[in-house]
């Protein structure tokens, strides 16, 4: 990583002609950092470090990423602005969104309310179709790729691209391609990965965000993968009661191991949540 332009005392990092202003995250393979670039814009900053025989193809694959990334224009998805190489270090840089990921409210004394999540799965899922609509699968729906703005309340899905990256350098670099717990059946079984793919894993996202737990609880990836091919996962409304059965059976066709018989669009699957955020919420307020 370099330095800015002053070298002296204090001088904060720079990377790609983008300032690093502090870190948001780390994780196995690379961090995040808000960071500023030299026009002004504040951006998200992923960083990965590499070793320097991949940077060539790493870079390369990063800068079409991000090329592709910036085909994706929807409310409902986080902007890619660019990507490159610094070094010995590859990047993406991303709309920044002031607010939180999902992943404090799938404990539960942080659960939202049903009709709060139901809004969320219904934004989630037109993100999807959109990118769906371009033929962009995004492979790693997760909790901690779902953002919520502050203040506007807005929800963003982030990170289209990296899972797919992954793919690509997993064998040399130890990238893994999504995450495990939220992995449909095919994925697991590195077979084919389509729009399906992911409407599991928003299932998966929705029964954690209803129950504080996940449908599949395991304590290693060859017992995660037994569980995933032999058994139906569980109906959320045995866990919670007070779900609609229409919402509980929307959640499991998502989370059904056939790949034909999970619903057949994102588009669909965000319009069903939508009615059932109305109807929730309907419901609440004359209960």
């Amino acid at each position: 990583m370099s330095t800015g332009a002053d070298p002296g005392a204090g001088a904060a990092p720079s990377l790609g002609g983008y300032r690093l202003l502090r870190l948001l995250g780390r994780g196995g393979v690379g961090e995040v950092y808000e960071a500023l670039h030299a026009d002004g814009q504040r951006v998200a900053l992923k960083t990965f470090r590499l070793p320097s025989d991949e940077l060539g193809l790493a870079a390369e694959a990063f800068e079409r990423e991000a090329e592709l990334g910036r085909r994706l224009v929807h409310p409902g998805i986080v902007r890619m602005l660019g990507g490159g190489s610094d070094g010995e270090h590859v990047f993406l840089a991303m709309e920044y969104v002031d607010g939180h990921d999902l992943r404090r409210h799938t404990v539960r004394s942080a659960l939202l309310p049903l009709p709060r999540v139901l809004e969320i799965a219904s934004q989630v899922a037109g993100a999807l179709a959109a990118a769906h609509a371009l033929g962009v699968v995004h492979r790693d729906i997760t909790p901690g790729n779902v953002l919520i703005e502050d203040g506007s309340g807005a929800v963003k899905v982030t990170d289209f691209g990296l899972a797919r990256l992954g793919d690509a350098f997993h064998s040399r670099t130890g990238i893994v391609a999504g995450t495990p717990a939220y992995m449909a059946p095919e994925q697991l079984a590195e077979g084919a990965i389509g729009p399906g793919t992911d409407l599991y894993a928003l299932g998966v996202l929705v029964f954690e965000l209803l129950t504080g737990r996940l449908p599949f609880e395991a304590s290693s990836l060859g017992q995660l993968l037994q569980l995933v091919g032999r058994q139906t996962a569980p109906r959320v409304d045995t866990l919670r009661p007070d779900i609609p059965a229409a919402v509980a059976a929307l959640v499991a066709e998502l989370l059904e191991p056939r790949l034909d018989r999970r619903p057949a669009s994102a588009g669909a699957v965000a319009g069903r949540f939508a009615r059932c955020a109305a109807a929730s919420g309907a419901e609440r307020l004359s209960g």
